[in-house]
């Protein structure tokens, strides 16, 4: 459990490195309030994927700024491909609603593709967000940060990646369900609109696993 622990924290020391040192904090920053969340935020990372969250300037519409940052970072050669996207549907799982700037970046002295997530959202899913990572952070200690990072590693699976929305729900699921048992942890995330279906290492049929009391 400890290699786990340990592999979270080198890579968010190699994220903060992305973000950093290589302008794509500072390109951000230009066009408002930047704003870490998810993994990074929590130091629950278990793969190259960064979310983050932008308060526009006020003078700025989410899509002039977003597309802006697309326009400053897509000639660094490091830049692999971006794509924006207005979330006003009805997706499954549900998704934020709000503007979408995704970002893949190749830095191999930093563990290769990067993946970079950032929204700009309405004030009051925000400020949603923003109180929910703080009562998620006030509920984190060793047993529950263990927990959730075995959960997350078997999450991944071959695939390498979690399923969408999967962390959301799964740092919910632990900290403030109060689930313990893994076997209901992923029957949760499913009630969520989690798709499972397609990640081998996870199967309910399974007898329950130990539980962490």
């Amino acid at each position: 459990m400890e290699s786990q622990t340990a592999l979270a924290k080198i890579i968010r020391q190699h994220a903060r490195e992305v973000i950093e040192d290589h302008g794509i904090g500072a390109a951000i920053r230009k066009q408002g309030q930047l704003y870490f969340t998810g993994s990074y935020a929590l130091d629950l990372m278990t793969w190259n994927d960064i979310d983050m969250q932008l308060l526009v300037k006020e003078n700025l519409l989410p899509i002039e700024a977003l597309s802006t940052i697309l326009k400053a970072l897509s000639p660094k050669k490091e830049f692999v491909e971006g794509r924006l996207i207005n979330f006003t549907g009805d997706y499954k799982p549900h998704m934020p609603r709000g503007t979408y700037l995704g970002m893949i970046f190749n830095f191999p002295e930093l563990g290769g593709n990067w993946k970079l997530d950032l929204w700009s959202l309405q004030m009051e899913d925000f400020e949603h967000n923003r109180r929910l990572i703080e009562k998620l952070r006030g509920c984190l200690d060793k047993q529950t940060r263990e927990l959730i990072l075995e959960a997350k590693h078997q999450l991944k699976g071959s695939a390498g990646r979690m399923p969408k929305m999967a962390s959301h729900w799964l740092y919910q699921a632990v900290l403030l369900e109060k689930l313990t048992e893994k076997r209901a942890i992923y029957k949760f995330l499913q009630s969520k609109g989690v798709n499972l279906e397609h990640f081998a290492a996870i199967s309910l049929s399974q007898p329950p696993a130990p539980s962490y009391d």
